[in-house]
């Protein structure tokens, strides 16, 4: 199952992170989700989880790594879709 977050940012931060996307050949949604990554494998360390929480946690992490997740873009249009089919 897929999760969705919404991030909001100040206007020169989202301007320069974009900048650097486009200049780099990033997709946002793409270095986030890495952002992400990286920081659940460094700090899983010292995170305490339950047993449960952390097969959650690892089931995730390899979903994303098998590549498994849909684009930000692919989720706007799954929700358009819906929204006119419920018209």
């Amino acid at each position: 199952m897929l999760k969705t977050i919404t991030l909001r940012l100040p206007e020169e931060e989202f301007s320069a992170f974009d900048f650097i996307c486009r200049t780099k050949g990033y997709s946002k949604t793409g270095k986030l989700r890495e952002y992400i990554r990286d920081t659940i494998k460094n700090e899983m360390q010292t995170a305490k989880f339950s047993a449960a929480e952390w097969m959650k946690v690892k089931e995730g992490i390899e979903e994303i790594e098998r590549g498994e997740y849909a684009s930000f873009e692919q989720i706007k249009k799954d929700f358009r879709k819906r929204k006119m089919e419920n018209r």
